[in-house]
């Protein structure tokens, strides 16, 4: 399936991302965005897959990029993070691991079920994890800046009643 050409790839993960914000219900003018995440963080899961990297450094990367552009785009769009993180990261979601995982349970082959759910717990883990990670940095920074920002008016303010 990573063999694939690259190009059949950004296409389909596109719009299997705007596809998803479709049915969430995501503002018009989010779409399209929206489709370009889910684009991107799909096409690095590609990249370093065909660069031999482990599924779930190459699943924790891509995630880690898109929650970064989506945590970019929520301010710069001025709307909420999940209406760009959802569809951004849904293309890397392991359905194929997922059914097969149900299919070898259903085959009564249980050591192959473990295997593959194993496989896909940890995948699903390391978005996760990419999510959260960037999402924290992202949040603390905004904090401090917060921070900076009202003590900078609080010393405005104490100024302008003092010279009052």
């Amino acid at each position: 399936m990573i063999w694939m050409p690259m190009y059949i790839h950004m296409i389909f993960s596109y719009a299997a991302a705007v596809g998803f914000a479709v049915f969430l219900n995501a503002p018009r003018k989010t779409l399209f965005i929206s489709g370009a995440v889910g684009m991107i963080s799909w096409t690095i899961y590609i990249i370093l897959m065909r660069l031999n990297f482990d599924m779930m450094f190459s699943n924790f990367v891509g995630a880690s990029v898109a929650s970064l552009l989506c945590e970019i785009l929520a301010i710069k769009y001025k709307k909420p993070t999940i209406l760009f993180v959802v569809p951004g990261i849904i293309t890397l979601i392991p359905g194929l691991g997922l059914y097969n995982t149900m299919f070898h349970i259903i085959e009564g082959n249980y050591t192959l079920a473990l295997e593959t759910g194993s496989n896909v717990m940890f995948a699903s883990g390391s978005i996760a994890l990419g999510v959260i990670v960037v999402s924290s940095i992202f949040r603390t920074y905004s904090r401090f800046e917060y921070r900076k920002i009202l003590s900078k008016y609080h010393k405005d303010t104490k100024c302008n009643e003092e010279s009052a």
